[in-house]
């Protein structure tokens, strides 16, 4: 895990590397500081908040002020967010730099999951059981709640999604989430869009 920002005093190779790992990751990155301006906003993260310059949209600045409160008082933060259609996992963590703390963001939910599988289905070229799977992991859901959606036991939920991987060329959850972000990203409104 990350423990600091990289300072001015590091080599720009290590900075180089830290950022490029942070760049690839699966879960969006956002590096802020005291006054919560984004010092670094990873590509994950620019793609979650449909803001390609690396802004923070005003929905999810006006939710961080509690966050940061919450956090003087314990190692970590985390709160759900909502917009439109969109609910966002925000884990708000300290670094060691005074001042400095990174937003680790997930997808908790979106929209309804008829109308995202019918989505991904069309985006990825999956069947309609393939999107459905999708479609609730990208809400959120643990294994446990989608064998309960689908009533089937969890172990089949397990070899579906393996087999899901394998179709979207992942091989983790985050990823397979990703490469439903991709596909709900060109097909649904942009978030300021879903406001107005």
């Amino acid at each position: 895990m990350l423990h600091a920002v990289p300072s001015v005093t590091q080599p720009d190779h290590a900075r180089e590397f830290l950022y490029s790992v942070l760049e690839n990751a699966e879960v969006g990155v956002v590096v802020i500081d005291a006054a919560m301006r984004p010092l670094y906003v990873n590509a994950s993260a620019r793609h979650l908040l449909d803001a390609p310059s690396g802004t923070i949209p005003e929905w999810l600045t006006s939710a961080l002020p509690p966050l940061r409160a919450q956090l003087d008082r314990s190692a970590q933060a985390v709160d759900r967010v909502c917009y439109g259609d969109l609910t966002l996992r925000v884990r708000l963590r300290a670094l060691s730099q005074p001042g400095v703390a990174m937003l680790e963001l997930t997808v908790a939910q979106a929209g309804g999951a008829r109308q995202l599988a019918e989505q991904l289905a069309r985006g990825l070229t999956l069947s309609t059981a393939d999107a459905q799977l999708l479609a609730l992991l990208w809400r959120g859901l643990s294994n446990e709640e989608i064998a309960q959606a689908l009533t089937v036991r969890t172990g089949t939920i397990k070899s579906r999604l393996f087999r899901l991987y394998q179709k979207l060329g992942v091989k983790k959850r985050p990823a397979a989430v990703l490469r439903a972000a991709e596909v709900l990203g060109h097909q649904q409104a942009p978030l300021e869009a879903q406001a107005a």
